[in-house]
């Protein structure tokens, strides 16, 4: 807004209701905004003054506000966004954060968007801040972020067991192998199922075989490390995968596993199941074989010398099983 170089009193009249009206409108403004505006002397750093949206936001009174340097007001204090990052917003043009936690008076934290800008009001520089409350918004992206991790999670869950679903585990076994071997080291695959699990379902009916199924998954989570990977692969087959586990190792978590399926009790509609009995086939990377399709066809090939020298016991690919539990 300017005046002819020789402004006659009608002109400067003119200008001076202008420039009123322009500060009334832009006051009308400041104060009606739905969002938080602070306004500082791009010298100083001082905040100049505060709308009523900011100072309803955060708790703080304007008194706490004006005169005061940014990181001096309460709001400000904690951020990460230290003194010298407010410094710089009498140096840069521009700057923004996205979420920027600001603390209440009354100790909440509001996640805001913060932009500021520098600007001149008659050939003085002002930095002037916005700061948008995006509590909503963060919540609805938190929300969408647990929903599609819950999904994620879903995808790879077998919903009766709780363990593991077949894809998961070959994707990870797949992955699992890759890194023992450029770890050289050794990883451990114990396949075990459920003796005459057809008889079962025949006699008790599925009921009484989903039952069986998911007390197993409740069981071998007890018997997995947080690097283990347990899975129901199929039916009532399941499969444990031991990263870093040593033969010996995994034909002991195997034993363990076996003696602890020996005190298996099930009472279904008042009948006592006390003969499941389970079968355990165990197979060692890189001995065994070198890839996924080997390794477990090897598992699978144990799990059956098991079975057919009399169930309920373990036995070790490309050996003769071995009865576990007297």
């Amino acid at each position: 807004m300017s005046m002819s170089k020789n402004p006659t009193r009608k002109d400067v009249a003119a200008f001076v209701k202008k420039l009123k009206t322009s500060e009334l409108r832009y006051r009308r403004l400041f104060e009606a905004a739905q969002d938080g505006i602070l306004i500082l002397d791009a010298k100083t750093g001082m905040i100049t003054d505060v709308n009523p949206f900011l100072i309803n936001m955060l708790g703080y009174s304007r008194d706490e506000f004006v005169e005061r340097k940014l990181w001096e007001v309460g709001a400000f204090k904690d951020i990460e966004a230290n003194q010298e990052s407010f410094e710089a917003l009498q140096e840069n043009e521009y700057i923004r954060y996205e979420d920027l936690p600001l603390r209440a008076k009354d100790g909440r934290l509001i996640a805001v968007e913060f932009v500021s800008n520098v600007y001149l009001v008659e050939d003085e520089k002002v930095i002037q801040c916005n700061i948008r409350d995006i509590t909503d918004r963060k919540q609805a992206q938190d929300a969408l972020l647990e929903n599609e991790a819950l999904l994620r999670e879903l995808s790879v869950r077998d919903h009766l067991t709780g363990l593991f679903n077949r894809r998961y585990l070959e994707e990870t076994l797949e992955r699992e192998l890759l890194r023992a071997l450029r770890q050289q080291s050794s990883l451990g695959v114990i396949m075990l199922d459920v003796d005459d699990f057809k008889q079962i379902n025949d006699t008790y009916g599925h009921v009484a075989g989903d039952t069986v199924l998911r007390k197993l998954g409740k069981l071998l989570r007890k018997h997995v490390r947080g690097e283990d990977i347990a899975s129901r692969y199929g039916g009532d087959e399941f499969i444990l995968v031991l990263p870093g586990a040593s033969p010996e190792v995994t034909r002991e978590r195997a034993r363990l596993i076996c003696e602890a399926t020996k005190a298996f009790h099930l009472n279904i509609a008042g009948k006592n199941l006390d003969s499941v009995t389970f079968s355990l086939g165990i197979a060692v990377f890189p001995q065994d074989s070198p890839n996924m399709a080997g390794l477990l066809k090897a598992a699978d090939a144990a799990l059956y010398l098991a079975k057919n020298a009399g169930k309920g016991r373990v036995a070790a690919a490309g050996q003769n099983p071995e009865l576990n539990v007297a």
